[in-house]
């Protein structure tokens, strides 16, 4: 799929070894450039930037290796196979390996080079206002009507792009647009544009284009007087902010997922020692209510370090997770299972007695817990276990811990522990 991706995305793209050598091209890139795929893949960036700009691109790529910054953008030219120089925005971030030291370079290479000629135009006199008006109407809708709305004096090339649809249906009906707004947010709209005399406005919505697709607008309007102060105009412009939106939904989804993050167990994916703290914290605030109490479930592993030493700290992470997943499967949507760290884990077994207590246990006798080494050996993980039921005299989560651990360790001691090689749950606990 990642690799579909690089190839199949419209604008360059390319891992550029640490030397600056170009490891892997996409074909946009390959056309921007006038270079084959063969060829470019023997060059390096160096060779093909503009001198005007080497010094300050390589000057970002020495912080990027430090560490000092994360990515860059940068505006700069690149010199053509046919010699020409052309415009292009690049963005690099730098891939590293799992001890942290630089691997490639990530080069989003985006042809520009069209908006810097318009924009170098735009500083013509001549066509000013034209060139202006064109900048805009790749991501604005501007237009221009009678008070009444019954007839457009203009619209730019803006409808067409962003709607993806002929501007002539304008002219038969100014407010024709209102058909292609999302139905959540048409009533909206069109009470708006349906109030007589038409008042300055500044309202979002979405719209269909002609293939279907969801665009976010952020329509503006404004009304034009004569020297009489007589209303004369309206002046519509509806901005396509659509990327904008999306860059905020995704900003909104990697907050959720960092929040996520914060609240798990990097290895387990179970909750993390602050977030199994914090559901303690509220559990117990719940049953302080006078509402059925829970159990704490206090688990440690037994001689796990033994595992780390025979078979490698792999095959130690290898452990927790298949234990991890095997309880987490015995559990209840209402349970909670966390890592607090090392080898110790908790479970809250949620407003239990004695009975489902027990119904616990049984499924734990029932079940194996081991960890496959290499397809041919299985070695059986052990764990002792101490358990306390929530009552008026435990007042903090850590009081809590502590009983349980508390519990588990005079068991640990005396023996007292659940194996995987018999799969039998002792009779002396």
């Amino acid at each position: 799929m990642f690799e579909k991706t690089f190839y199949s995305c419209p604008i360059g793209l390319a891992h550029v070894s640490v030397d600056g050598s170009f490891i892997r091209v996409n074909k946009p890139l390959c056309d921007f450039l006038g270079y084959s795929n063969r060829e470019l893949t023997k060059l390096t960036f160096q060779e093909l930037t503009s001198p005007d700009y080497l010094d300050r691109d390589l000057g970002y790529l020495e912080s990027l290796l430090k560490g000092e910054i994360d990515n860059y953008t940068l505006e700069k030219r690149y010199v053509r196979r046919d010699g020409e120089q052309v415009w292009a925005q690049l963005t690099v971030s730098l891939v590293r390996d799992e001890r942290g030291n630089p691997e490639y370079f990530i080069s989003v290479v985006e042809d520009i080079d069209e908006k810097k000629r318009i924009q170098s135009e735009l500083f013509q006199v001549d066509a000013l206002f034209s060139k202006i008006v064109s900048a805009f109407s790749n991501r604005t809708f501007i237009w221009v009507a009678t008070p009444d709305l019954t007839k457009l004096e203009y619209v730019n090339d803006g409808y067409e792009k962003i709607f993806g649809r002929n501007e002539y249906e304008l002219y038969c009906n100014p407010i024709g647009f209102i058909d292609h707004v999302h139905e959540d947010d048409k009533a909206r709209v069109f009470k708006l544009f349906s109030q007589r005399p038409l008042q300055n406005w500044d309202i979002q919505y979405r719209i269909y284009d002609a293939k279907g697709e969801v665009k976010y607008l952020h329509d503006r309007g404004s009304l034009i007087y004569d020297d009489r102060e007589m209303q004369s105009l309206i002046l519509g412009t509806a901005d396509d902010i659509t990327r904008e939106k999306t860059q905020q939904q995704a900003l909104m989804s990697a907050v959720t997922k960092l929040e996520h993050l914060s609240k798990t167990d990097s290895l387990t994916g179970l909750a993390n020692r602050r977030e199994i703290f914090s559901q303690l914290s509220d559990e117990i605030s719940r049953m302080g209510r006078g509402q059925k109490a829970s159990t704490l479930v206090y688990i440690d592993l037994n001689k796990f370090k033994e595992i780390n030493d025979r078979y490698g700290h792999k095959i130690g992470d290898k452990a927790l997770i298949e234990f991890s997943n095997k309880m987490n499967s015995l559990l209840r949507d209402s349970d909670r299972f966390g890592r607090i760290g090392g080898d110790e884990f908790v479970i809250m077994l949620y407003g239990t007695d004695e009975n489902e207590t027990a119904a616990f246990f049984d499924r734990i006798r029932n079940n194996k817990f081991e960890v496959n080494i290499d397809g041919n050996e299985v070695v059986s993980i052990s764990f002792s276990v101490g358990w306390v039921q929530w009552n008026e005299g435990i007042d903090t989560v850590q009081e809590w811990l502590d009983r349980a651990d508390g519990v588990m360790y005079e068991k640990k001691q005396r023996g007292q522990v659940v194996t995987a090689i018999d799969n039998e749950w002792n009779k002396a606990m």
